[in-house]
């Protein structure tokens, strides 16, 4: 089968025949219909400091997908061939503490498709059958194939309550955008943007937010001060990881605010944590993965009453063999979400 592979240390993927995979008694074989490209997937193509450190080529890439399931194990009982789904990927130990209270997302003993092992990008996929999302009839291929980063946003929208709220976003990424698209659908208002990208805030007042600034812009704090009666957001959803981005946004948090942080810095952080957490009482919520299923449940509800949020944030739908032309397209900003579609 045709697969992206991690061959070796260095940069870019490489696509080669591998030998597909076979399901064990607990798993099944999905043929893949199409996959989404993730950040993570270009730190993995870019070869950088976090993939030298986590990566162990040869690897096959992906972690994003929708599919057919085509065959089943011995001990799967709840699916059958045909299915059209899509998975977490996390796949948990399933039986420590975390997973058995319902906080699997953050198990200690975790693996993650496309990057622990072989993940999506690829015509067959093998993953744990309890690890599976039945992907409802109504939600079309390039939709169901970007559920994980959809959930991601999702779960940080969803830590705080947002309806009737200020929201300050900081970072308009495809998850950032997501996480706009969720809060409007939810009564947050104002919504306002932070993202250097002038395309990337075009499209955030396209999906919900009411004001969109860069950080550069000398109005920005004052705007943002005008929009919420001169005490600052009472939602900060920090999706960036840049570290400005994070000091910036606690800063202009309200005293008694949230912070729920997805955005993932490239090392340690510098930020005034008197002045800025502990005399102004916020609260900050890690965001890490989707909460299983939790969010799941919560995503598809979104993708069916809101799919032209959804649809306008795939920009680019590529065959497969032009895996090369997507990356390029995320390299240069040009393009917020690609999904590649297996060709028959």
């Amino acid at each position: 089968m045709r697969a992206l592979v991690k061959e070796k240390p260095g940069k870019g993927l490489v696509l080669k025949d591998v030998p597909e995979p076979s399901p064990g008694s607990d798993e099944v074989l999905i043929k893949v219909r199409a996959t989404g490209i993730c950040g993570t997937d270009v730190h993995i193509y870019d070869w950088d400091k976090w993939s030298q450190n986590r990566i162990r080529p040869p690897l096959v890439t992906g972690h994003e997908f929708v599919g057919d399931v085509v065959a089943v194990g011995d001990e799967v009982h709840h699916v059958r061939a045909g299915q059209r789904v899509s998975a977490e990927g996390h796949i948990t130990c399933g039986h420590c503490e975390f997973c058995r209270t319902g906080q699997g997302h953050i198990c200690r003993d975790v693996e993650i498709i496309g990057v622990d092992r072989d993940g999506c990008f690829a015509e067959y996929l093998v993953i744990d059958a309890r690890n599976l999302w039945p992907v409802h009839d109504n939600i079309p291929d390039h939709i169901a194939a970007v559920f994980d980063p959809v959930g991601n946003a999702m779960h940080t929208v969803m830590a705080e309550p947002v309806a009737g709220k200020s929201v300050l976003v900081t970072g308009a990424g495809a998850i950032g955008l997501f996480a706009v698209a969720i809060a409007h659908s939810l009564g947050a208002s104002p919504i306002i943007v932070m993202e250097p990208n002038d395309r990337k805030r075009r499209i955030a007042l396209e999906v919900g937010a009411d004001a969109a600034f860069g950080p550069d812009d000398p109005a920005f704090a004052g705007a943002v001060s005008d929009l919420t009666g001169g005490l600052g957001p009472q939602v900060l959803l920090e999706m960036a990881g840049h570290p400005s981005a994070i000091d910036l946004g606690l800063k202009l948090l309200r005293c008694g605010g949230t912070a729920s942080v997805l955005g993932i810095p490239p090392g340690g952080i510098t930020i005034d944590w008197a002045e800025d957490v502990v005399f102004k009482g916020i609260t900050i919520k890690a965001i890490n993965g989707r909460r299983m299923f939790d969010t799941w449940f919560q995503s598809q509800n979104f993708m069916l009453h809101h799919p032209g949020a959804v649809d306008r944030l795939v920009t680019h739908r590529l065959p497969f063999g032009d895996f090369e032309r997507g990356f390029e397209l995320l390299h240069a900003g040009e393009a917020i979400k690609v999904v590649l579609e297996m060709e028959e």
